[in-house]
């Protein structure tokens, strides 16, 4: 009997997968209280009810913390990046697809969707969009080659133990996702853990900070260190004058084109540069009175605020800040704003920690808890030239489905 631990959206795919090949399952959920049956009519059950000495494999969602009961008893742990190179080793002749990794802090999922755009018979996936379960079962029916290019989380990361990519993209590290890693060092060490797979036929584009890091001094893999979009141009043999994008995108954007020349020999200019960047990515927008305001919802860690803080640095800021924070020190954010003509509207779990960190640096700040309150009271000290920004260093699960619903809520809130 397979188990599988968790029911998000990876192994909901996984359920739905086994349900066509008839091979029996299990679901355990931390949020099922009573034994009962999923859609395909298979046990969905408690986690408490897990017995590892029943099960023959267990997948793992990659939200379930290594430290989570479910994952402490399993006897046969499998990642969902391990359990399709089996399936793939077991029922086909082919070696697997190309496979490109892209991980980081932030522009994971930017920088997939610019390098899915520049790869013929790219099949785009992981994080973002279609579970790598999906693509597998979507391979079943094309002709090679293709390429699978995966926006891979830490949490992923931490429990792939087989699976390694060909070409490895590693944006810029910061904090983050503390809360689930326990340290600052454990994340890194999963984000660096693709390295400890590869061969000496892999590359992998690190940025210049990670060098030393033991990790990287192991790999076999061939390594190309980046500082900044200026040194990776001149690296790799690119004219940021030909593309359109600013920063931070313009990394994503250099990093991706340095992705497929090495893959394909070709930078296409023309072609990434009718990527449009999704909503919810320092989204600046009018209302109806002229006012500039900006969604930043995706900016769920205090790197990517730190980034869209920078982009508006000679405006007067109204900052909405909160949600979770993941375990993160917002000390360095506070440091920032304290040399910025800005103030804070403060929402989320959050809330008290935020408002004590702000009064503590005399920075102005407002106690809204509701991101309504928080666009109300910023139409009260909005002026011309001024900016209302939603960049709340945190992620949303508190009080919203996802950061997306987070932004639209902002915007509707702004809008009417």
């Amino acid at each position: 009997m397979i188990s599988l631990l968790g029911y998000g959206q990876t192994n909901r795919a996984f359920a739905t997968y086994l349900h066509s090949k008839n091979v029996p399952y299990c679901v355990y959920d931390d949020h099922v209280l009573t034994p009962s049956l999923d859609a395909n009519q298979q046990k969905w059950l408690p986690s408490k009810m897990f017995n590892p000495y029943t099960s023959s494999l267990e997948i793992v969602s990659p939200g379930i913390p290594f430290n989570h009961p479910l994952v402490m008893a399993s006897k046969h742990l499998c990642s969902e990046y391990d359990y399709i190179q089996r399936l793939w080793q077991s029922n086909r002749k082919d070696p697997l697809p190309t496979t490109i990794f892209i991980s980081g802090t932030n522009g994971k999922t930017t920088t997939t969707e610019m390098l899915g755009l520049l790869f013929k018979n790219a099949q785009v996936g992981g994080n973002i969009g279609t579970p790598l379960i999906q693509l597998y079962t979507q391979s079943q029916k094309k002709d090679p080659p293709y390429t699978w290019v995966l926006e891979t989380s830490s949490f992923t990361l931490h429990y792939t133990d087989h699976l390694s990519p060909q070409t490895y993209i590693l944006l810029p590290l910061a904090e983050d996702h503390l809360s689930w890693h326990g340290n600052y060092e454990n994340y890194i060490a999963a984000k660096l853990k693709p390295l400890s797979l590869m061969d000496a036929h892999a590359h992998a584009f690190i940025h210049d900070s990670l060098k030393d890091h033991p990790i990287v001094q192991g790999t076999k893999a061939q390594l190309l260190f980046y500082q900044n979009s200026q040194n990776l141009a001149q690296k790799m043999g690119l004219d940021i004058s030909k593309l359109r994008f600013k920063e931070p995108f313009l990394l994503d954007a250099l990093l991706a084109l340095s992705a497929a020349k090495l893959h394909t020999g070709v930078a296409d200019y023309d072609l990434l540069n009718s990527y449009v960047i999704q909503p919810h990515r320092i989204e600046i927008f009018t209302d109806k009175e002229g006012y500039t305001w900006v969604d930043d919802s995706k900016a769920t860690n205090v790197d990517a605020t730190l980034k869209a803080l920078e982009c508006f640095q000679d405006n007067y800021i109204h900052l909405i800040l909160g949600g979770d924070t993941k375990g993160v020190d917002l000390n360095p954010l506070f440091g920032t704003l304290s040399k910025l003509q800005a103030e804070v509207y403060v929402i989320g779990v959050s809330a008290p920690a935020i408002m004590q960190m702000a009064q503590e640096r005399n920075i102005p700040a407002h106690l809204c808890r509701k991101i309504d309150i928080a666009v109300q009271e910023i139409r009260k000290n909005l002026r011309q030239g001024d900016v209302g920004m939603l960049s709340p260093s945190a992620a949303s699960l508190d009080q919203f489905a996802s950061y997306k619903h987070r932004g639209m809520a902002f915007k509707q809130c702004v809008l009417g």
